[in-house]
């Protein structure tokens, strides 16, 4: 399951009341996943990194006080609950998400069972904010793969369980929208398996998480001495992968990036129609994969798209396979719909709907 689907999940548990489980490998984005959804959907998210807490983290530590003379224990209220209670008081729903519960000690783990099954800790109940109760996620790593334990029957009992795979095309999305530096994602779409990489000696391999932490570098290559950047990307994705991402960047010169398509554009575009444009634009093209295709179509859509000037976009439209456009523009019809039609304005507007004519001649066909 990808992200989208995840979160889609994580939405239809939070209408039914129920508590959800992700099991994944290490560096997927399974926390990001969580944390999207809660910023999408109006939600303050509380992170707890199970394998890092004692018992008093997570429940409070027990005091005595003294009520009608008799003297009674009772529990303090952990700071994470504090926080959570600030937020239901601005009427902000929270998702409790308990990070690493399969790598936790086991009194931790029975203490978050009561966190799950009665969404309270001793007296104090998580906040309930409009009629809704405190959502709770969880996050596990597979036990194949990790020193972990297993979990109790009755704990996992109570969970919604969905297993959460790598993805490029989600992890491409997400990056474009977190602005994840276009070198590593130009690589990405050319070498798709390294995405999810574990060397077979082991040691330090590449994951969605790490690959997101050396575009931070990336973006600052400039700035970088050239005898430590090899150094930075064997430590962040490991030596093989490290080595291979070294010599693309290096080459990187020769990798079609935006600026290609748009050099072909206003060179051609004055004397040339849209489609000559495309011709142009495809033979350019013709070594590339169609994930590298599929990504410049989506990075040219969030450069130009905005903007009131299109027509570079729409000439890389028409330079793309038939099935490669529809792809596209299915897609894009149901994420940027006002877009979509704007787009559709325009091709209507400066080429007599063409594009979408063999877009609806290509669907006739199916």
């Amino acid at each position: 399951m990808d992200i989208q689907f995840a979160k889609m999940v994580i939405k239809a548990a939070a209408k039914a009341d129920d508590t959800v489980i992700m099991e994944g490998p290490h560096g997927i984005g399974k926390s990001a996943i969580v944390k999207q959804f809660a910023k999408e959907n109006g939600y303050h998210i509380e992170e707890l990194f199970l394998s890092h807490q004692e018992v008093g983290d997570l429940i409070g530590i027990p005091h005595t006080i003294e009520i009608d003379g008799n003297t009674i224990t009772t529990w303090s209220k952990p700071i994470w609950l504090q926080r959570m209670e600030k937020k239901a008081a601005a009427r902000i729903p929270t998702i409790l998400f308990l990070d690493e519960l399969n790598r936790a000690p086991i009194d931790v783990r029975q203490s978050a069972l009561q966190l799950v099954l009665e969404r309270q800790i001793h007296e104090h109940i998580l906040p309930i904010v409009e009629d809704q109760r405190t959502m709770v996620v969880a996050a596990i790593n597979p036990a194949d793969d990790y020193q972990v334990d297993e979990l109790d029957p009755a704990l996992l009992d109570r969970f919604l369980h969905i297993n959460v795979e790598p993805d490029l095309k989600a992890f491409l999305t997400w990056g474009r929208s977190n602005n994840v530096n276009t070198m590593v994602l130009d690589y990405l779409t050319e070498f798709p398996d390294r995405l999810h990489w574990t060397p077979q000696d082991g040691g330090i391999g590449a994951t969605p998480r790490s690959w997101a932490k050396l575009g931070d570098f990336m973006d600052n290559i400039d700035s970088i001495p050239e005898e430590i950047v090899f150094q930075i990307m064997k430590g962040k994705v490991g030596s093989e992968i490290g080595s291979q991402f070294y010599q693309f960047i290096k080459n990187y010169d020769n990798v079609i990036k935006m600026e290609d398509i748009e050099k072909v554009f206003y060179d051609n575009f004055e004397n040339d129609s849209l489609e000559e444009v495309g011709d142009k634009i495809k033979s350019l093209m013709e070594k590339s994969e169609t994930i590298h295709k599929s990504e410049l179509a989506h990075q040219l859509a969030k450069k130009y798209m905005p903007k009131e000037e299109i027509v570079v976009f729409l000439a890389y439209l028409y330079s793309l396979d038939v099935e490669i456009c529809v792809a596209f523009l299915k897609g894009y019809r149901k994420d940027e719909p006002d877009l979509y039609k704007k787009l559709a304005a325009v091709d209507t507007a400066l080429n007599d709907k063409k594009l979408f004519k063999r877009i609806v001649r290509a669907s006739d066909k199916e």
